[in-house]
């Protein structure tokens, strides 16, 4: 088993994304996509597709704090720990094989998803997970010439304690913070909300709310103190298209300025869920449950994650972007790992 785990993002310019107030007309050239990998990369002036082929999770199981490991159409955030091993996916009543090999085995298969670092292992119609707070369902059926295991769910419970009012400084810059009744309301101009304490390794979950053209971000691993110097994971539910030409995973849940998120659509004016994980290099973020990134920072060493890689613990920050920002956030959440 030679990869770890996934974990999370970052970052952009001073006050991160840029901010446009009128949309451009601009030609955008459609992305296409591999199952397998699930567009992870994109080029500029490119609008990745939506994702589709996946079951959404409840509204119950999301506030929660439920993540899917296995989106049930693609094979996107697991790797193969041998030749022998085979994890197939279920899309459009057809079987399809993804992490495949020349055979599956003699009903010993063991995969891994990197946010769990444990092995999926089962035999006949048995399956094993080697971690707590996890559940799944599956079922049997004819592949080629042996049977398969088809998974249809698997999610995780990341669990971790609540962050409230107390766990964060007041508003930095022209950015204005209020609290009431557990939820944050940040409004004003460029600036951010910052963290008391210093987090490495770690999931945080929080919910958030926006009107339509709301840019924000979470940054983490932040120079505590400066403003918004940290990866970043970008919260953006409808850019303009001009940002496409300009930036690299300009949509919620991307690791701005280095990974394209795969877009689940979430929506201005509801309540949506994100899940930011990181552990070493590795980052990973989930929108509503989905995992959206996979990116490993293979950069060298750096202070500041805006110009290269860091291990080091920092703050978290959540982005004022420009003064018609405005933004709520509730029912944070951190495990550290």
């Amino acid at each position: 088993m030679t990869r770890l785990l996934l974990l999370l993002p970052f970052i952009l310019p001073f006050c991160g994304c840029v901010y446009r107030v009128s949309p451009s007309a601009v030609t955008l050239t459609p992305v296409a996509v591999d199952e397998a990998a699930a567009y992870p990369s994109q080029e500029l002036g490119t609008r990745p597709p939506v994702l589709t082929g996946f079951t959404p999770l409840s509204k119950e199981n999301l506030a929660q704090g439920w993540i899917c490991l296995f989106d049930g159409g693609s094979t996107y955030g697991w790797i193969k720990t041998d030749g022998k091993d085979t994890l197939c996916v279920k899309e459009n009543n057809n079987l399809q094989k993804g992490l495949v090999s020349d055979k599956i085995g003699d009903w010993n298969l063991t995969v891994e998803h990197r946010f769990t670092r444990s092995r999926l292992q089962f035999e006949g119609d048995e399956a094993t997970f080697h971690r707590e707070n996890m559940s799944f369902s599956s079922s049997i059926a004819s592949h080629g010439q042996k049977n398969s295991k088809i998974f249809t769910e698997i999610r995780v419970l990341p669990g971790g304690r609540p962050l409230t009012e107390s766990d964060w400084k007041p508003a930095a810059g022209a950015s204005e913070a209020k609290w009431a009744d557990g939820v944050l309301e940040l409004t004003g101009g460029s600036g951010m909300v910052e963290t008391v304490k210093e987090y490495g390794d770690f999931v945080l979950q929080l919910e958030y709310f926006t009107d339509r053209g709301i840019n924000s971000g979470v940054f983490f691993r932040c120079l505590p103190g400066e403003n918004m110097n940290g990866y970043e994971c970008q919260i953006f539910n409808s850019p303009p298209d001009d940002d496409y030409t300009k930036f690299i995973g300009t949509d919620t849940g991307g690791i701005f300025r280095r990974q394209v998120g795969r877009n689940v659509d979430p929506k201005d004016g509801v309540w949506n869920y994100l899940t930011i994980a990181a552990r070493g290099p590795q980052i990973a973020t989930w929108v509503n449950g989905i995992q959206v990134t996979d990116w490993t920072d293979t950069r060298e060493e750096h202070p500041n994650p805006r110009n290269g890689k860091r291990l080091e613990p920092g703050t978290i920050q959540l982005q004022g972007h420009d003064p018609e920002t405005r933004i709520l956030f509730r029912n944070f959440r951190i495990a550290e790992l």
